[in-house]
């Protein structure tokens, strides 16, 4: 009984944020620059989306990435009280929805977002970012750590670089991006082949060790069991609903006696709307306790990711990389969700291992305690 209500919640959930999607409601989440969210709907924010439109229409005509960001800096154009990062910039120029188009799993809703950017302008544009991917021009080269480096110091992506050295070779290295666009980083360059060796062994090192898999069960059942508690949220949520309910059955009597107007009309509207978006959070808090995971699970997602090949098993089990000069923390995908449509990263322990050094002038590296952090 206890599975079947498990697999009818999920439906339900998943039907409801369908049916949201379909009525082209907002379901949730962080907003993209440019828009603001207004009674459910998605509606355009005029004065960030005249910056929209801009960053695509000097990219459109051949302006590079910095001397936009200098333009609108010139201007006092800024993002949070902040001057608009590269990645924010590529972000935005990458976005479907500024043409109008969300997609969820191979679903395409055309009525949630209205367009900022004209069609045509959008495709001129992607066809300019697709031919000029970072690292296109080394497609025979696989980067195992691509996108998932991140610089403990100055919080930078940490990107893939190709060099020449003296005697011709070419080099390969991870590097700060903040410290190549001279942000004040100090952090070091690291080998590409030697790096990630060692990145490698070390997560084979611990999903090959019956302890620190038994301690990543253990934890994560743990933290799914105190994250599933979650009646008083849905005792205040039901509350909140026999209240609109309540609301909406007084105006349906005084509708019954003759009284209707503009106001009644979109006071029973409004909250129509509210009690469909109460019932629509009390399932997905539901769903936080319904939506276990077994400890087996958990074991066999890790264990699962043993038999992939070097590159799956990177996507599949490391959400992120913070490096330093003396330590990586690794953040771990998980199994459990917080939500149908969410999963999380953890760190969970740590252990010693060694690092070499890497100085681009020496063949032989030196050697130093090298700390790697995995905890709660």
């Amino acid at each position: 009984m206890a599975e079947y209500y498990s697999a009818e919640l999920a439906q339900k959930v998943k039907r409801g944020m369908k049916e949201t999607r379909l009525k082209g409601n907002f379901t949730g989440g962080n907003i993209i620059y440019g828009y603001k969210v207004e009674n459910h709907k998605v509606i355009i924010d005029e004065e960030k989306a005249e910056v929209v439109r801009f960053i695509y229409e000097q990219y459109s005509l051949g302006t590079y990435v910095k001397d936009i960001i200098a333009e609108l800096n010139s201007k006092r154009i800024f993002n949070k009280g902040k001057p608009f990062a590269r990645n924010t910039i590529y972000n935005i120029l990458k976005n479907e929805k500024y043409s109008g188009i969300y997609r969820f799993n191979n679903e395409i809703f055309d009525n949630m977002y209205p367009a900022i950017v004209p069609n045509e302008i959008y495709n001129k544009v992607r066809k300019k970012i697709d031919l000029n991917k970072y690292g296109k021009r080394s497609t025979e080269l696989v980067y195992l750590l691509r996108h998932k480096l991140k610089c403990g110091y100055c919080g930078m992506p940490i990107s893939a670089e190709c060099g020449t050295a003296k005697d011709g070779s070419k080099r390969h290295y991870y590097k700060c991006l903040g410290r190549k666009r001279n942000n004040g980083c100090t952090k070091t360059s690291v080998r590409k082949e030697t790096f990630e060796d060692f990145v490698l062994d070390n997560i084979l090192k611990v999903l090959s060790n019956t302890k620190y898999v038994d301690t990543i069960v253990e934890t994560l059942f743990k933290l799914q069991e105190t994250q599933s508690n979650t009646n008083s949220i849905i005792n205040s949520l039901v509350k909140e609903y026999k209240q609109a309910e309540i609301s909406l059955n007084n105006i349906m009597k005084a509708v019954e006696q003759g009284i209707v107007n503009n106001t009644t009309n979109k006071r029973m509207k409004e909250l129509e709307n509210q009690l469909e978006d109460i019932d629509r959070q009390i399932l997905i808090e539901k769903s936080k306790s319904a939506f276990k995971v077994s400890k087996q699970a958990i074991k066999e997602f890790y264990i699962e990711a043993l038999k992939l090949e070097p590159k799956l098993l990177i996507d599949y089990i490391i959400k992120e990389i913070r490096v330093y000069e003396d330590k990586l923390e690794i953040i771990f995908n998980s199994p459990i969700k917080r939500s149908p449509d969410n999963n999380q990263g953890f760190f969970l322990f740590r252990f010693n291992s060694k690092l070499p050094q890497y100085i681009q002038n020496k063949e032989k590296p030196n050697m130093l305690e090298f700390q790697i952090n995995c905890y709660v």
